[in-house]
């Protein structure tokens, strides 16, 4: 079987990765997690059978899967849940240990048991021990095979067989994995690595590949009446807008008339050609999460924005900056549409793009009035409602209420889960901060129909390879 993916794989060991999707075919499926969160918010067992959360949510037991194996035979114990996870906290970059912040201990108190104190009560610490693309301290390894970085052991269901950097990645089934029903029915998986997107879809037009990937919605629907293609689209990217709620912005009213002037069919219909769908902060497959049928501010009120505005004293209107980072090639009319519809309530907007260094500097600063960002799944469906620190005023300053909300949500158990999340979305909703879901778009998979007979695209959603490249099914010869 030989796919295409779009860029070098950056590392192959999980202490050096920043969770970037290049590095998912090493760490979603050489290496496993104790646990994995699902799109819908789930989290299910895998290399743990059990766990339980102490009453005050400061301790953690996980109980471990017995008779599993990793590719170099040695066997899976909690021992290695500890090494893997102090390695990750004492070796790792940055943003791995910063996961981890809230951590104090981990300790095997026998072959099959590890416990995690943590310093401040959280519920949300199980969504990184469960994070299925491996990133942070989730993914884990074994002190019997150190050179994590350049032949990867794990106790996945692939194997590593090879790695060309920038070129290409062997894999292969591990058929001594702990559960024989999820392997795939090829030999081997050769993952060719492919830059330029015209020559990744020559590659697939000529039979060289049998799947490829694409961010662009052009290209896609280029495919779409193509013989012997099928092209599937699963939501993967989601756009946000920010205010900094300094300076112009400051002033509440200013970004309830803009967000509630948004546009968002438009840009679902127009701008991502029907590949994109009007949403919120949460991700379209969680299954407690609000959309924006369900969300105050979230229905397009031109008249109202504009009565707000002159309210608040702005009725000649008001001009603001929109910064954004010009690589992300965002599409052209998404602008056009946005200035437009922001114009009817008289909010004069004009975008300005910049490199994407001078748009992190001034975005974790909040020196901007507006800006846009993009971002995938997140395993912890929290992190689509915090506020990030620098990128805007604090909640303290603008929505002190908003603290003791997300404190609640991040102590909530099981059975408030859902409520407490739903609540943090109404407050954030009401009051335009810290930001606001715009669209949802479409990542598009398209693979060749004589040599995939099936393959689960929908599963690519989180950024996990796993569920991919597992399902991909060989055509018969």
């Amino acid at each position: 079987m030989i796919i295409s993916e779009p860029a070098p794989i950056r590392t192959l060991d999980p202490i050096n990765s920043d969770g970037n999707s290049q590095d998912a075919p090493v760490l979603t499926t050489v290496y496993e997690t104790l646990a994995w969160t699902s799109p819908s918010g789930e989290v299910l067992p895998r290399l743990a059978t059990e766990w339980s959360i102490s009453e005050d949510r400061m301790t953690y037991t996980f109980h471990l899967r017995q008779g599993v194996r990793f590719h170099n035979g040695a066997e899976f114990t909690a021992q290695d849940v500890v090494y893997s996870v102090t390695r990750a906290l004492t070796e790792g970059i940055p943003v791995v240990r910063q996961r981890a912040r809230n951590l104090d201990s981990v300790t095997a108190t026998d072959d099959h048991t590890v416990v995690f104190e943590l310093r401040e009560p959280s519920s949300a610490f199980l969504f990184e021990v469960a994070d299925p693309t491996g990133s942070g301290f989730s993914s884990i390894l074994t002190a019997t095979a150190p050179t994590h970085g350049t032949v990867p052991v794990g106790t996945g269901p692939l194997r590593f067989v090879s790695h060309m950097p920038g070129s290409e990645l062997v894999l292969e089934p591990n058929r001594d994995y702990w559960d024989p029903s999820v392997l795939p029915g090829y030999e081997s998986l050769r993952i060719r690595i492919i830059e330029d997107e015209p020559d990744r879809v020559a590659a697939l037009e000529a039979g060289e590949v049998a799947l490829i990937g694409t961010d662009a919605i052009g290209v896609a629907a280029g495919l779409v009446r193509a013989p012997l293609l099928e092209v599937v689209g699963t939501p993967a990217w989601t756009i946000w807008l920010h205010a900094s709620r300094t300076g112009t912005t400051r002033d509440g009213a200013v970004v309830r008339a803009a967000w509630l002037s948004l546009d968002r069919e438009g840009l679902a219909d127009i701008a991502f050609a029907g590949e994109a769908e009007p949403w919120s902060t949460s991700h379209p497959l969680l299954a407690y999460g609000q959309g924006p049928t369900e969300l105050p501010g979230y229905q397009r009120d031109t008249e109202a924005a504009a009565q707000v505005l002159a309210e608040a004293g702005y009725e000649e209107g008001i001009s603001l900056e929109l910064l954004y980072p010009e690589e992300e090639g965002y599409p052209e009319a998404f602008f056009e549409i946005l200035t437009a519809s922001w114009s009817e309530a008289g909010i004069r907007v004009e975008p300005v793009p910049v490199d994407r260094t001078t748009w992190l500097a001034r975005l974790i600063t909040a020196d901007y009035d507006l800006t846009v960002s993009r971002h995938g799944w997140y395993a912890n469906p929290y992190r689509y409602l915090l506020p990030r620190p620098g990128w805007q005023a604090p909640p303290e300053e603008v929505l002190p209420e908003l603290v003791q909300a997300l404190a609640d949500l991040a102590t909530a158990g099981d059975e408030e889960r859902a409520d407490a999340f739903r609540r943090v979305q109404l407050l954030e909703a009401e009051h335009g901060y810290p930001s606001i879901g715009v669209v949802y778009v479409n990542k598009h998979h398209v693979y060749r129909t004589d040599l995939i007979a099936d393959a689960a695209i929908t599963g690519s959603v989180t950024g996990d390879r796993r569920d991919l490249y597992l399902s991909l099914v060989p055509t018969a010869q």
